[in-house]
Order: structure tokens, then C-alpha cells, then sequence
């Protein structure tokens, strides 16, 4: 687990560097021509930099070991972190918002050179190799706070699309209101992303099923001394899971067979959902020909 939070830390890393050169560049470029959308786009790539630092302190919390007080373990924190990012992204949809209306009321037309394309390109390139690369490493590492803030950064390929078509549009003597228009796209983009990533996060918090009980019945199929399973139960994420069963196994066992078959159920669903963390928790049923659930 400790190797988990580790790599986790370290993509965190590199998306913090790659997101604020991003941010950077956009906002240079935004003040440099006076406009709207791009700056609007140059602050939602700040959020992203900030959701890793964010995501940064809550792995730091979330690797801490187990402890009287929280005999789970503390991995939520990660969970929590993400909510920051949400709380986040619905304060920067509002200003941006609210820039964009002082814009509509007192429009400025956008000073727009070459340049302004290949910055824009250049970030456009770097998000994606952002996304992608976080968004794999987050299903590798099972990581619910790498998997938001892809969500949150796949969000800046489609808003950077429509700044940089908003220039273009601009540029071709489009009136000057596409400009904050296409920004309140952007806060919208930025909206849809928080909200997808307040659904992910609540399903986690308020303990929604995190295990299919399909694949949990097939990967006990090895285990002959199971005659059969119900009540199956889970919570948690792919990284931390926790699973509670009814089992019945046949009435003339002794305990200390009931006792190895228990254990025997958790290592064979921990070597299933490797590398993940895996606890089970069996309740032995008396197996008989007549048995009702």
C-alpha cells in the first residue's frame, strides 16, 4: 500500500509541473491579448494545478497507518480531497461567469497574433499527454483522486478547442461577444467536471457497492468446501476494499475448518483484486438440502 501512495505522489508531481507551465502560458497570453476566453481557460488550468497540491495533502493524510481512532485506516482523506477539487471548481465556474458579464456589458476586442495559436497548440498538446497519462495511472494504482483530476483536466482538451475557435471566429470579424461567450462555455465545462466528480466521490463516501457480486461468486468458483454464497456486501474503492458475505459450508464442520476456510475466502479474493486491498469479513451458514435464505 505504502508503494501505492507513492506512486500516486509521484504522478502527482508530474502533472503539478506540466499543469502549471500549462496555466502559465494561458494566462500570459490572455492578458498579453486582452481576452476573455483565453484568460478564463488559463485560470481553469490553474484549478488543475491546484487539485494536485490539493490531491498531494490528502495522500499524505490518507497513507497515514491505522490507529485506535480509525481502525479502517484513513484512506477517505483521498476521497476528501476530491470534494476540495469540487468546491474548487464551483468558486472559479462563478467568477469566471462573472467576468464574462462584465465583458458582455463593456466588450474589448482581442489582440490576436500567430503566437497566440502555436501557445495555445502547444498547451492543447501538453493537456493531452496530461489526461491520458494520469487517467491510466489512475486505473493502474486504483486511485479515485488521479481518476477525478483527469476527469477535471479532460475538461480543458474541449474548453481549449473553443477558445482557440472563438479566436479564430474573432479573427475572422465575428463580433467581439463570442469572446466572453465562449468563457461562460468554459465555466460550464467546468461545472459538468465538478459534478462528475462530486458523483464519483459521494458513491464513495456514502459506501455505494465497489465490487461487482458476480465477479466475487466466480472467484470463489476454486473453493469446493463453499456450497454457497449470499447477503454479499462491499464498500470502499478498487484501491481499499471491504467485503462482508454469508457462506454456507457443510453443518458437521468443525470450527477450526470453518476458521481456515474464512481466511482461505479473503487470501483467495486479495490474489483476485491485486494489487488492491482486500478485507472480508465471512459469516458461516450451515449448509442443508432444504436451507432458505
Amino acid at each position: 500500500m505504502e508503494t501505492t501512495y507513492k506512486g500516486i505522489k509521484r504522478v502527482l508531481w508530474i502533472i503539478l509541473i506540466a499543469n502549471l507551465a500549462v496555466a502559465l502560458a494561458k494566462i500570459f497570453v490572455g492578458v498579453t491579448i486582452d481576452s476573455a476566453s483565453v484568460l478564463a481557460d488559463g485560470f481553469h488550468s490553474v484549478t488543475d494545478g491546484s487539485g494536485n497540491i490539493v490531491g498531494l495533502v490528502g495522500i499524505a493524510l490518507a497513507s497515514r497507518p491505522q490507529d485506535d481512532d480509525h481502525p479502517y485506516g484513513h484512506a477517505k482523506f483521498e476521497t476528501l480531497a476530491s470534494l476540495v477539487i469540487v468546491g474548487m471548481l464551483v468558486f472559479l465556474s462563478l467568477q469566471i461567469a462573472s467576468e464574462a458579464y462584465g465583458k458582455f456589458m463593456n466588450p474589448v476586442a482581442p489582440r490576436i497574433e500567430l503566437s497566440t495559436f502555436i501557445v495555445m497548440a502547444l498547451t492543447f498538446v501538453i493537456n493531452v499527454f496530461v489526461t491520458t497519462y494520469e487517467h491510466k495511472q489512475g486505473k493502474k494504482l486504483h486511485s479515485s483522486i488521479l481518476i477525478s483530476d483527469a476527469l477535471h483536466t479532460r475538461s480543458d482538451l474541449f474548453v481549449t478547442l473553443g477558445v482557440i475557435a472563438s479566436l479564430v471566429a474573432v479573427k475572422l470579424g465575428m463580433p467581439v461577444w463570442i469572446d466572453p461567450l465562449v468563457s461562460l462555455v468554459v465555466a460550464g465545462f467546468i461545472l459538468r467536471a465538478a459534478y462528475d466528480i462530486f458523483r464519483m466521490a459521494s458513491a464513495i463516501l456514502l459506501d455505494s457497492k465497489a465490487a461487482d457480486e458476480k465477479e466475487i461468486r466466480e472467484a470463489l468458483t476454486v473453493i469446493p468446501e463453499i456450497k454457497g454464497i449470499h447477503h454479499i456486501r462491499s464498500r470502499g474503492t478498487e484501491q481499499n476494499l471491504f467485503i462482508d458475505m454469508h457462506v454456507l459450508a457443510d453443518k458437521e464442520m468443525f470450527l477450526l475448518d470453518a476458521h481456515a476456510l474464512a481466511h482461505r475466502i479473503e487470501k483467495t479474493l486479495q490474489a483476485h483484486y491485486e494489487p488492491s486491498q482486500v478485507q472480508v469479513i465471512t459469516h458461516m451458514e450451515p449448509f442443508m438440502e432444504n436451507y432458505k435464505k
